[in-house]
C-alpha cells in the first residue's frame, strides 16, 4: 500500500466539475476579447488606409499646384525671352528695310532714266543723276519672228 499512495501523490489533485468549467468559461471569454481585439485592429487599419489615403490625395493636389506654377514660372520666362528676340529681330528687320529704302530711292531716278531710253530705242548712255557711279544700262537684245537675234 505503501507504493501505491506515493504514486497517488505525484498526480494532480483531483479537479472538480466547477473548476473545469470556470478554466473552460474564461478561455471562451479569452477568445471572446480576442475576436473583438481583432475586430477593432481591423478597423484601426480601415481608418489608416482611408486617412493615409486622404493624405495622398491632399499630397497629389500639392504638387500638382506646385508643378503648375512652377511651369507658369517656366512658360511666362521662356515667352519674355521670345518677345525679347522677336523685338531684336524686327529692330534689325527695320534696318535692312530702310537700307533698302534707301537704295531704291538712290537708285530710282537712273532706272527710270535707263527704262525710258531702253523703251524708246535710245543708245546713249544716261547721264548720272548724282555723282556716284553708274553702270551702263543692260541692251535689250531684238528677235526675229523666228525667234533668232536680230544682231
Amino acid at each position: 500500500m505503501a507504493k501505491e499512495k506515493t504514486a497517488t501523490t505525484n498526480l494532480p489533485p483531483p479537479t472538480s466539475h466547477s473548476t473545469v468549467e470556470a478554466i473552460v468559461s474564461a478561455l471562451s471569454e479569452l477568445e471572446t476579447d480576442l475576436d473583438g481585439l481583432y475586430g477593432r485592429v481591423d478597423e484601426m487599419k480601415k481608418r489608416i488606409v482611408a486617412h493615409s489615403n486622404e493624405e495622398i490625395d491632399k499630397l497629389r493636389q500639392q504638387i500638382v499646384l506646385l508643378a503648375n506654377e512652377e511651369a507658369k514660372k517656366i512658360v511666362e520666362k521662356a515667352k519674355a525671352e521670345a518677345d525679347a528676340e522677336s523685338a531684336d529681330i524686327t529692330k534689325q528687320a527695320e534696318k535692312s528695310l530702310a537700307g533698302i529704302k534707301k537704295n531704291i530711292d538712290s537708285s530710282f531716278d537712273k532706272a527710270v532714266d535707263s527704262i525710258v531710253k531702253t523703251v524708246l530705242g535710245d543708245n546713249a548712255p544716261a547721264a548720272p543723276a548724282a555723282k556716284s557711279e553708274t553702270k551702263p544700262a543692260a541692251r535689250i537684245k531684238k528677235y526675229t519672228a523666228e525667234g533668232k537675234p536680230t544682231g
